[in-house]
């Protein structure tokens, strides 16, 4: 094909060392690189190993080509980036350390680069919603806790982005579901709600569902109320629209209430669902559901399924090898 051709005459630039970071040199060195859960991780270094540019996951050929370039247009290493921008901070070079920072987990320091653009930029920019992602993440990883990822929300909140506020307290609602710490956040789902209260599209809509019935279900105690939120957003019909049935079923997992139905449902779609990575998917969350349950045995058959009908999805073999380790 012709972009694979592009791409391999791109490649003829640098010296292209494909590694599996999971076995021999590649394992050796992934954590020199921050290779991290995801792949593909693509890093430009120069001769000496030093990193000067990184991107990760599968693209098309022209998005990695535009990846590429870009990583090319500039040689300067993260050392000598940073080295720099302690001397003369500057809005352009703190994006992009924030970014990179992020990118390699390092999501506090990516906070702090954020921040430091922000003040460097000479014009009004606005990261508070990045800030907070940040700590949000870092959070997530439990690497900080998750009462210090609070004032940057508050500093969202305070900016009076609607947008961002939404996103804010949506991210923030699913955070404290891992961390439980759902008791500390009726303020930001209310403020969410309330941002998100004028949007008329879809995925707007969807959105301040959402954020009403996380605020019924951890701020009033009302689980049936949440739950009656959720499927008065699926639409009318949504009892007879397959579509509807994985959403559901997910968002009831998340939350771990209302199994039974949302087994009941998935289970429906799964059956109808033509084979492969469509029905994997349906399969998987099957297994979770199950597990949920206490229903051990019937969540290693579902994820058993789920390996059979998309194998080269590792989440699934991960999965199924977890659940095999519990199984009585």
């Amino acid at each position: 094909m012709a972009s694979e051709a592009k791409v391999r005459q791109a490649l003829t630039a640098v010296i292209y060392i494909p590694l599996n970071a999971g076995k021999g040199e590649g394992e050796a060195i992934s954590e020199r690189y921050h290779v991290g859960p995801y792949f593909p991780v693509f890093v430009l270094t120069d001769s000496a190993g030093r990193v000067i540019n990184r991107w990760t996951g599968y693209t098309g050929a022209a998005r990695f080509l535009s990846s590429f370039r870009k990583a090319m247009s500039n040689l300067t290493t993260i050392d000598s980036r940073i080295a720099a921008f302690e001397q003369s901070p500057s809005h352009t070079e703190g994006i992009f350390l924030a970014k990179y920072h992020s990118d390699i987990a390092e999501f506090v320091t990516a906070a702090d680069y954020y921040r430091r653009a922000q003040k460097s930029s000479g014009r009004p920019v606005d990261y508070f919603f990045q800030i907070f992602e940040s700590y949000a993440n870092a959070a997530w990883r439990d690497k900080i806790p998750f009462d210090e990822a609070l004032p940057a929300a508050d500093a969202v909140v305070e900016r009076n982005n609607a947008r961002d506020i939404s996103k804010m307290a949506q991210l923030l609602s699913k955070l404290a579901r891992r961390r439980e710490a759902t008791d500390r956040i009726g303020p930001y789902l209310k403020a969410g709600i309330g941002a998100s209260s004028s949007r008329r599209d879809d995925k707007g809509r969807k959105l301040n569902a959402d954020l009403k019935a996380d605020f019924a279900l951890y701020s009033e105690h009302d689980t049936l109320g949440a739950i009656a939120i959720k499927k008065a957003a699926l639409g009318e019909n949504w009892t007879t629209d397959l579509n509807t049935y994985y959403p559901f079923g997910s968002w009831c997992y998340e939350r771990r209430i209302n199994l039974v139905e949302a087994q009941r449902y998935v289970q429906h779609a799964s059956d109808r669902a033509s084979d492969g990575a469509f029905k994997a998917r349906h399969l998987s969350l099957l297994a979770n559901i199950c597990e949920a349950r206490g229903l051990i045995d019937e969540a290693v058959r579902h994820a058993e399924q789920a390996v059979e009908q998309d194998p080269e999805n590792e989440s699934y073999t991960k999965q199924l090898k977890r659940l095999r380790g519990i199984s009585p």
